[in-house]
């Protein structure tokens, strides 16, 4: 309040810039001055003029007032500036088709900014942000903690991957078809449980249970197994192993969908931020679902 008053020279002036009453900001002054020991305005006509004390006050502490002022209106460097490690959490089912293009765009655009990349599921990701163990995360998500923001990508659906030279089935599994082959599944409880059996209460006959979907394609390869998985995943799969195939399920799963999660704490973080961006634009161009 003082620098307001040594500014407006008047206490009137100086009580209408900061919007509170006049007696507040005499009482302020007159409390300052007395934890001060020596006074620092003095009556001038209808205003107050500033004591050699008080001229010498003002002078010292206008600089700190703008460098607190500065930091608080200020967004920081911009992404393209800034150096700043961005812990990201990712599902693996996300990782091919999101993080290639995504490290591409950093180095393009923001080559300051590094990726920390953490492996969450929707297990495990709450915990993940309650930790602050990562800042933005893309995933399958429940219930997640206060303070944390959320964004749908894209509700994909499910595929059976295969091999045709080992799997003999069309374009559309009928369901007699698909129950009578091996599975390969992908169990995050190390179980038996895959996605059909969460959601649809079927028994498969599993052969094998992984922990990721990163080893589905090499596993299904030359084998007789099928694999569901995420449309999107299996897009990528097929990129590397253009041999195998896909048929529609003979059932509807849809799952839950994919969400770009971040922590409220970090919203205004331009490097952040960009992340969040980059993210949202991917997922927009690469149309996974």
């Amino acid at each position: 309040m003082f620098l307001a008053v040594a500014e407006a020279g008047s206490v009137t002036e100086a009580a209408r810039a900061l919007y509170v009453t006049q007696p507040a900001v005499s009482a302020a002054l007159r409390r300052l001055q007395d934890a001060l020991g020596a006074e620092l305005v003095v009556r001038q006509g209808r205003g107050i003029a500033l004591t050699t004390r008080g001229r010498r006050l003002a002078a010292e502490a206008r600089p700190h007032l703008d460098g607190l002022l500065a930091a608080a209106t200020s967004g920081g460097p911009s992404a393209a500036t800034a150096t700043r490690t961005v812990r990201l959490g990712l599902s693996d089912a996300a990782e091919d088709w999101l993080l290639p293009p995504l490290l591409d765009r950093l180095a393009a655009e923001a080559p300051g900014v590094t990726l920390v990349v953490l492996p969450v599921q929707f297990r495990t990701v709450p915990r993940a942000f309650e930790l602050a163990e990562i800042d933005l995360a893309v995933t399958v998500a429940d219930d997640v903690p206060a303070g944390t923001l959320r964004r749908p990508l894209f509700h994909g659906t499910f595929v059976a991957l295969f091999d045709p030279r080992h799997v003999d089935v069309g374009e559309a599994m009928s369901a007699e078809q698909y129950l009578a082959h091996e599975h390969v599944i992908v169990s995050y409880n190390a179980d038996r449980r895959g996605v059909v059996e969460d959601f649809l209460g079927m028994t498969r006959r599993v052969r094998v249970s992984v922990a990721s979907f990163g080893s589905v394609g090499a596993v299904v390869d030359g084998r007789a197994l099928v694999a569901t998985v995420p449309a999107s995943f299996a897009a990528t799969v097929r990129q590397l192993r253009p041999h195998l195939a896909t048929a529609t399920l003979p059932f509807s799963l849809a799952g839950a969908p994919m969400e770009l999660l971040w922590r409220g704490a970090v919203h205004d973080d331009a490097a952040v931020r960009f992340v969040r961006e980059a993210i949202l634009a991917q997922a927009e161009s690469a149309s996974p679902a």
